[in-house]
């Protein structure tokens, strides 16, 4: 039998910040609870989120037939948070993961080396042409918090989320399958409580029930995720959020003591402090990842106003490396409309309105309400202008609600 400790430590020397063993064994809890939250309609929006993608993503043996381990990993993206931002001018905020690069251009290299390292390992145990892995990391179809929860990497909070000792929620899961014998790990016994702070903070409801998130009602999904038009009761509950949304895991008591045992900087304060080696086998003060520091181009707080001249080119460059090009410009822009709207600075109005003329009916059609947010006379002609001229049945719809709320409000 492989010794599963040296296998671990190869996780940690490759930056991984958790290592732990399953097996193969099938989820039938998850298929279940996956099947019947599809049938209320809690995964709309998710088209390629099927009963039949759970059929295979929950049995291990149909994603590679020889399997009986699965290597179940976790990488911290914890960093320390910008300077605050200059008052005076809108800004947005992106969640926590996006930051820096995108996760699955940094893990995904990690894992080949990863099977690579075990192909070497496993000679005595397993020929090289019977050697087999699956890497999955996201996107793949693989239940991967069930796997995190069984493999005792963590366990299941009420937002949904994996939560760990020590480094919370704020960490990207990956694993290996393989058809290595290796001794799994007994699932944590750890659990949330009577703690229910992260359903009350949700602000538009997202979370009903504790261990359930109506996909429909999430910011993440609304600001990522869906391509069309947001909801219009759905807006004003969004706040400034353009990318993501880490309202659920910023409340989590789990993740606050994550904060503070790791040297976040909170309120000024810079230090890094030591952590106890519960997870990843290093001595000393933890070192976060540096690519997922900020990076200038994106920021945590970005200015909103920018961002709507950005043109299709501009959005590709700026973006190029992090999770946010999936939005694409057509999504960001209409997210940042939505931001402004809730912010209701007059001085975006100006910016608006060129975006009231945007070559995209979506991006039209947000500007439109937003400029309904913030109201005044400027925008209230250019409403109207534009109501002359638009020949898109959506984004006029748009502009008689915005131009409704106006009269409401004045």
């Amino acid at each position: 039998m492989l010794d599963t400790q040296t296998i671990k430590e190869q996780a940690y020397a490759l930056g991984f910040d958790i290592a732990r063993v399953t097996t193969a064994q099938p989820f039938p809890e998850a298929k279940k609870v996956i099947k019947e939250r599809i049938g209320r309609g809690l995964m709309d929006g998710l088209s390629w989120f099927t009963a039949e993608r759970a059929d295979v993503s929950c049995h291990p043996e149909a994603l590679l037939p020889t399997a009986q381990s699965i290597i179940s990993l976790g990488m911290v993206y914890l960093t320390e948070m910008p300077e605050n931002a200059h008052e005076g001018t809108p800004r947005g905020r992106i969640a926590r993961y996006a930051w820096g690069d995108d996760y699955h251009d940094i893990i995904k290299p990690k894992l080949k080396q990863f099977a690579e390292w075990l192909r070497e390992y496993a000679r005595s145990e397993v020929s090289q042409e019977d050697f087999e892995t699956r890497l999955f990391v996201d996107t793949g179809r693989m239940v991967d918090r069930a796997v995190a929860q069984r493999a005792g990497l963590g366990w299941y909070g009420k937002n949904t989320n994996i939560l760990t000792h020590g480094w919370g929620s704020w960490l990207f899961l990956a694993e290996i399958v393989t058809n290595l014998p290796l001794t799994p790990d007994e699932p944590l016994k750890a659990n949330c409580g009577n703690c229910e702070i992260c359903l009350h903070a949700c602000p538009t409801g997202a979370l009903p029930n504790p261990y359930e998130l109506d996909n429909t009602r999430c910011i993440s999904f609304l600001t990522i995720e869906l391509r069309g038009s947001i909801p219009l009761e759905l807006r004003p509950l969004m706040g400034t959020w353009i990318f993501g949304c880490d309202i659920c895991q910023e409340v989590c008591p789990v993740n606050k003591v994550a904060e503070r045992r790791l040297g976040v900087r909170q309120e000024g304060q810079k230090q890094m402090i030591a952590v106890d080696s519960i997870t990843r086998r290093k001595s000393g003060p933890f070192q976060p990842h540096q690519e997922y520091r900020v990076r200038p181009a994106v920021g945590s707080t970005p200015e909103l106003l920018p961002l709507l001249e950005l043109s299709e080119e501009e959005f590709r460059e700026r973006f190029r490396r992090s999770p946010i090009r999936r939005t694409k410009r057509r999504g960001l822009l209409r997210n940042v409309c939505v931001a402004l709207g809730n912010i209701r600075d007059p001085q975006a109005v100006p910016a608006l309105i060129k975006a009231l003329h945007d070559d995209d009916p979506l991006i039209r059609g947000h500007a439109a309400w937003a400029l309904g947010q913030i109201g005044g006379e400027q925008a209230t002609n250019a409403l109207q202008e534009r109501m002359q001229t638009e020949e898109d049945s959506e984004v006029q719809k748009e502009i008689r609600c915005a131009l409704t709320e106006l009269v409401a409000s004045s």
